[in-house]
């Protein structure tokens, strides 16, 4: 498989000398791929194999002995590794180890008790438009990219989205969820899931999904914590910040692939998209995961929000760009630019006495503007 540069990969080797470089990220988003090629001469082991796993449990002394570098791939599988990880680089300061995780369920948590002061932390998300763009293989069709999604094999041509996808899913739900997170209504929780698709881009509201699935509120919590854990959504909050309106304070939900959402929304082709009823929150989707992928680069995965109010007002997207200076953004899937798009910026931007940037960003090709307001295409968002 061609590997395909990372955006963060400069900032990974950058802290090489930290004994414990730890990567977390979905399943197939290339951890393992960008662990083997920062640093190859590094013995690698993957815990996923049972007798590997075995030996790590069994003896992990001996099995942290084999080299002075080791990858560990899937650490989540054996988390007593944790303190013996922490004794080896307290005493061996040559000690180097790189840990992957494709979920978060205990993986901070062990981490934060055993290896704090010792580790750098990075996150992977699926290939980003600037990624993507640079390796030569974004599709110039909009449908076609939003379908395709970020994970490494579709954008290398090796598997087909419309197939991949479902067997991921199922992937997802048998080692994930059933092995690690111990849900055993799979069942429901796959309806859980495709349900939530249709919420994407929407205030979540639990009772509701809860009455619909036919669990409890409280579980339904507990799984949307979950698929935050194995990197599948994500939430962003309300902005509220010298603003005295009433305003919606629960969050939007939003998935990490838009490949993976268009398949649980049984989306069969990229023209499907364009006549989906929730075409425009797929597209909505598509640009602040983008936006997310940009800001988990520089550490700000809590910059971004929306606005809303019980007036009607709103603004997609808005991004702290720091003290009193924000971003914000308009998401519109259509070709072509209309004034009515500014609407909520222009609203926002009048009620705000701080220094705001405004965005429209849209289905077409060219960039353009409108008075003080950027119209940005899909294709140039950086």
């Amino acid at each position: 498989m061609k590997f395909i540069n990372r955006d963060i990969s400069l900032k990974i080797k950058s802290l090489s000398n930290t004994p414990v470089i730890t990567i977390t990220g979905a399943r197939q988003t290339g951890k393992t791929t960008l662990a083997k090629e920062l640093f190859p001469d590094y013995l690698y082991v993957n815990l996923e194999f049972p007798d590997v796993r075995a030996t790590a449990k069994n003896d992990p002394r001996s099995f942290l002995q084999q080299s002075d570098k080791m990858i560990i791939d899937e650490i989540q599988w054996v988390p007593e590794l944790f303190s013996y990880i922490q004794g080896f680089v307290d005493e061996d300061k040559d000690k180097r180890f790189v840990l992957t995780g494709s979920n978060n369920f205990n993986l901070l948590h062990k981490i934060s008790q055993s290896l704090a002061g010792r580790v750098a932390l990075f996150s992977i998300p699926t290939l980003s438009l600037h990624e993507i763009k640079t390796s030569d293989n974004l599709s110039e069709n909009l449908y076609q990219s939003i379908y395709n999604g970020g994970y490494p094999r579709i954008i290398n041509g090796q598997e087909k989205p419309e197939d991949w996808y479902k067997s991921y899913v199922q992937t997802y739900l048998e080692k994930d969820i059933r092995d690690t997170a111990s849900i055993h209504m799979i069942d429901r929780f796959f309806i859980f899931l495709q349900i939530l698709a249709t919420r994407v881009g929407s205030i979540i509201n639990y009772t509701s999904i809860a009455n619909e699935v036919q669990v409890s509120a409280g579980t339904i919590r507990d799984w949307v914590s979950i698929l935050e854990a194995s990197f599948i959504i994500f939430k962003i909050n309300p902005y509220h910040k010298n603003i005295k309106k009433r305003l919606v304070k629960s969050p939007k939900v939003y998935f990490n692939d838009t490949g993976l959402l268009c398949s649980l929304l049984n989306i069969k082709s990229p023209s499907d998209i364009q006549t989906h009823p929730f075409s425009g929150f797929i597209f909505e989707n598509y640009i602040i995961n983008e936006y997310l992928k940009m800001e988990s680069l520089e550490n700000n995965l809590h910059s971004l929000f929306f606005y809303r109010d019980h007036d009607g007002n709103e603004v997609d997207l808005i991004i702290e760009r720091g003290v009193d200076k924000l971003e914000m953004c308009e998401l519109k899937l259509h070709k072509t630019f209309s004034k009515d798009f500014t609407k909520g910026l222009e609203f926002l931007s009048n009620e705000l006495a701080i220094d705001v940037t405004k965005n429209v960003i849209y289905g077409g090709d060219e960039n353009q503007k409108s008075g003080d307001v950027n119209i940005i295409s899909w294709k140039n968002i950086q």
